[in-house]
């Protein structure tokens, strides 16, 4: 049987898998461990995170949660759900990847850039489409079709492009006559 280390790792592993070096809203990571996975209820999701910030196993930057573990993607077992046992007394955390960077405004800037890079010229050019006609920031329809993409695993750019136009009310007659 795992430690209750281990099995904190495995949690943060799971639920950091499609994001490993970004920070997640504290409320995606609520919603994700009771309604995505129904690993367990609200209230209980919320009373972890509390713990792990207090043992030092996440980070929090105001909404924003970090892992204080390096994130491992090819750890996870298949089928993995935690162990009951994660919800009492939990360990401080003394895995020797930890760490407390707080990343800064350039940092920030910086995984923009990369990020906005995972887009095809196609893409590009339905973000700046969308922010044309919707008056939303470029950078924000990036974000959020990052978001959906994080939230909804197994989806194209396109496809969360698409969403967010069609959330927007845009007419999605003329997006299927161009494609």
């Amino acid at each position: 049987m795992k430690s209750i280390g281990d099995e904190i790792i495995d949690l943060l592993n799971a639920t950091w898998i499609n994001s490993p070096n970004e920070t997640l809203s504290k409320k995606f990571v609520i919603r994700f461990w009771s309604i995505d996975t129904q690993w367990m209820d609200f209230s209980n999701a919320e009373k972890l995170i509390n713990e792990l910030l207090e043992k030092e196993w996440l980070i929090e930057n105001g909404e924003e949660l970090t892992p204080n573990v390096k994130i491992n993607t090819k750890e996870i077992a298949f089928g993995w759900r935690p162990n009951s046992t994660i919800h009492f007394e939990l360990p401080k955390n003394k895995t020797e990847n930890n760490f407390k960077v707080t990343p800064t405004k350039d940092d920030i800037d910086e995984n923009f850039k990369n990020s906005n890079e995972d887009f095809s010229r196609a893409e590009k050019r339905l973000i700046r489409y969308i922010s044309a006609k919707t008056g939303i920031l470029k950078e924000e329809i990036t974000r959020r079709a990052k978001r959906k993409k994080r939230s909804l695993s197994q989806i194209t750019n396109s496809l969360c492009l698409l969403l967010i136009a069609k959330e927007q009310g845009m007419d999605m007659e003329e997006f299927i006559e161009t494609t």
